[in-house]
């Protein structure tokens, strides 16, 4: 990894995976996170 990005990851606290949801689920204000965040491409991923 070049030392631009690991530079910017040291600008960012860590978060838990668990954070990360809590934090989601209240921005979205309760919304179904794969309905809102999570699509599929044309080829099939998601």
């Amino acid at each position: 990894m070049s030392k631009s990005k690991e530079k910017l990851f040291t600008d960012f606290p860590p978060v838990t995976t668990e954070q990360w949801m809590e934090r989601v689920t209240a921005d979205l204000k309760g919304a179904d996170f794969e309905r809102r965040l999570v699509w599929k491409t044309n080829e099939g991923f998601n």
